[in-house]
């Protein structure tokens, strides 16, 4: 077994170590300043790949390490500043590097929000809520490749006096600013139905423009529930694509507690077009010739309230091409440790 470890991830986890309590927090009135930080990272084994040359490989890796500072001012302007280490994600190649990921002032008036900078995208912003582990496994458009900040200006905010209807509107304009910055400007719009009981109902489009023919657009449907102890959502996505092959994927995911704090996880993507750029895919990559399916189990364990260990298995399924092999399955067993400082 072999671990990886940078000296700007010993630093980090120095640092995280310096954090006795949950976070730094100093309030003067009306002004709040916050300091926090997330690690996560796993220990995995492959079993069976459609990259013949991992198949065996036992390794452990640091995925991700955060360091956001918080402030809000006058209980109506609010900032944000994180970093974010991260690398490639390729089996067996560590090399780390640090990106501004959140860097945004914003303003809130009555029911509305508004932000300015370096902000998250509107693409899976509530989806990623409800889901509530991306430590775990990203999002589906996510994990596709679809950029999840932009720079730019976004407003969202309740529509009706009851809080039912919601809006969420965001202008990017594709700046690069990392790893998961956009490839061109980028207009995002959403509309969500919040019942009483907590059930959400989202439809989202966005249209986003790319030198030549490759401009973008995006049609996505979403509904979910979520409570202390039950948490479900389906996905469905299509991403049109000019010249490129398009993007479209239905997902299904539940996190139900099961004893006290400990809580089972369940997910399934199911591609239904092959992902051009899927042996790219951080962690875990996708065979680009077919069409695929992925499972995620596990069992998400709080050893305190601050640290989870999450045994998981990932499991992808892939169609039979037409004209070339079946790929191998993939079968990863792992333990993804997740300490949330925030």
């Amino acid at each position: 077994m072999n671990f990886y470890f940078s000296k700007t991830f010993l630093f980090f986890s120095f640092l995280a170590c310096l954090f006795f309590q949950k976070q730094l927090y100093a309030q003067e009135k009306d002004n709040q300043f916050k300091l926090g930080g997330l690690l996560f990272g796993d220990v995995y084994h492959i079993s069976q790949h459609h990259l013949e040359n991992e198949v065996g490989r036992t390794e452990a890796v640091l995925r991700r390490a955060y360091i956001t500072f918080d402030a809000k001012i006058k209980k109506k302007w609010f900032a944000r500043v994180r970093t974010e280490t991260n690398q490639a994600g390729e089996f067996g190649v560590y090399a780390y590097e640090t990106d501004v990921k959140d860097l945004f002032v914003g303003y809130k008036s009555g029911k509305h929000k508004f932000i300015l900078g370096l902000s998250p995208t509107k693409t899976y912003d509530l989806i990623e809520g409800i889901w509530g582990m991306r430590y775990l496994m990203r999002t589906p458009m996510d994990l596709q490749g679809v950029a999840s900040r932009d720079f730019g200006i976004s407003i969202d905010g309740a529509i009706d006096q009851k809080n039912r209807f919601f809006y969420r509107f965001m202008i990017g304009a594709g700046q690069d600013f990392g790893n998961e910055t956009g490839d061109g400007p980028k207009t995002m719009l959403g509309i969500t139905y919040k019942t009483k009981h907590n059930y959400y109902f989202d439809v989202y489009v966005d249209y986003e423009t790319i030198p030549g023919e490759k401009d973008r657009s995006t049609f996505q449907l979403f509904s979910g529930y979520k409570s202390e102890n039950l948490r479900w959502g389906l996905q469905y996505s299509h991403q049109f694509r000019q010249e490129d092959p398009a993007l479209e994927l239905f997902s299904g995911f539940i996190t139900q507690r099961i004893y006290k704090k400990i809580a089972a996880v369940g997910r399934i993507d199911r591609i239904m077009e092959p992902s051009p750029n899927g042996n790219n895919i951080s962690y875990i990559p996708f065979d680009p010739t077919t069409k695929a399916t992925m499972f995620v189990t596990g069992l998400e364990i709080p050893l305190t309230d601050y640290l989870l260990i999450t045994p998981n298995i990932i499991f992808t399924t892939y169609d039979r091409p037409e004209t070339i092999p079946k790929p191998n399955n993939d079968l990863m067993f792992r333990c993804t440790v997740f300490l949330n400082l925030e």
